[in-house]
């Protein structure tokens, strides 16, 4: 379930650029999407849990936001 935040906040984030044409704004929003998961993913390390648990959310992630954004921006 923590996963689905930070996809939906991405996908909103890219969605309102692509509407306000600010190509300077994609920059903005995907150093603050990786800098938001590198945070997750130290924090994660910190409580201890397993990098197998890790790598699952990283790819259960990426579909989410790749299946999300092509049905939204289709």
């Amino acid at each position: 379930m923590g996963t689905i935040g930070p996809v939906l906040i991405l996908l909103a984030a890219t969605r309102y650029m692509i509407k306000e044409n600010d190509y300077i704004g994609y920059i903005s929003i995907y150093i603050g999407f990786l800098l938001t998961i590198i945070y997750i993913n130290y924090l994660e390390k910190r409580a201890g849990i397993s990098k197998k648990l890790t790598w699952i959310r990283v790819i259960v992630s990426m579909i989410l936001f790749l299946s999300f954004s092509y049905f939204l921006f289709k």
